[in-house]
């Protein structure tokens, strides 16, 4: 029987397969590795404690910035945009 997931956990492990993807991609640079993994652990924060308004803003920005850097890399941004599916607040 499949594990039942609250959709705060499913976003999350669409973030940990964000977190491997970026790190085994040999089309981001480095620097770009860098500051999308800092970003990720933030924004994975952020969503961890997405009850009040103000930390599901907080996780809103973190997506932004992510989308904006990581849109140009379909795989990634295929993850970005099925984690609104879970959280329509991003």
């Amino acid at each position: 029987m499949p594990e039942m997931l609250s959709d705060v956990e499913r976003v999350l492990r669409l973030s940990e397969r964000m977190r491997l993807l970026v790190a085994v991609s040999e089309e981001i640079p480095v620097e770009s590795k860098l500051n999308a993994e800092a970003m990720l652990k933030m924004f994975e924060a952020a969503v961890a404690a997405a009850d009040d308004p103000a930390d599901r803003a907080r996780a809103s920005g973190y997506y932004r910035v992510l989308y904006r850097d990581l849109e140009p890399y379909a795989d990634l941004e295929a993850l970005l945009s099925a984690m609104r599916v879970f959280a329509p607040y991003l």
